[in-house]
């Protein structure tokens, strides 16, 4: 069955994704270490980062490159274009934070995997929809989105999409897909 396809009803009628099978599939060590964090919005992506041990850069990267996570000097570095909006930076962390949750000996066995946006990483494409959808858990965590979706009434209307994508830190169209608006 495809987990991604649960939904989540809020009270007002309203539908968020429940948690993807990724995310409840992590290690209880890992959601010990990330919970906290995804109890406030905008999540803080680089302290959960820090808290798994993963080096955070800004940098400039060769154009269609949104991201990078791969080993230096034995550390998980993950590294983030700094010329593309902010919102897209934010879902480009959490899917290589997602990487490295997820496929940490696949990054360890290739040396790196790289996220370009229009070749994706040349990865199996399983592996990036797997680390897409737990992006989206982590940038936009369901039970926090439900919460606060609940506190709006009526139909949903683009105004309060895009105002849920600002306090989440997301774009509109990121926020239409947990919203099940696609």
């Amino acid at each position: 069955m495809d987990e991604s396809s649960h939904k989540m009803a809020v009270p007002n009628g309203w539908e968020v994704k429940a948690p993807s099978q990724e995310f409840l599939g992590l290690e209880k060590n890992v959601r010990d270490k990330i919970d906290g964090y995804l109890a406030e919005h905008p999540v803080k992506l680089g302290a959960i980062a820090k808290r798994l041990g993963v080096k955070v850069l800004l940098s400039t990267l060769p154009r269609g490159t949104s991201g990078k996570i791969g080993q230096e000097n034995g550390d998980f570095v993950i590294r983030v274009n700094r010329h593309e909006a902010k919102h897209r930076q934010r879902f480009t962390l959490a899917h290589e934070l997602a990487h490295f949750m997820l496929h940490r000996d696949l990054v360890v066995a290739k040396g790196g995997l790289s996220e370009n946006v229009l070749l994706r990483s040349g990865q199996p494409v399983n592996i990036e929809y797997e680390a897409n959808r737990l992006a989206s858990d982590l940038v936009i965590p369901s039970t926090q989105l439900a919460a606060v979706t609940a506190q709006y009434s009526g139909p949903m209307t683009n105004e309060i999409i895009e105002d849920l994508a600002r306090k989440f830190g997301v774009s509109t169209a990121a926020m239409e897909i947990k919203l099940q608006m696609t």
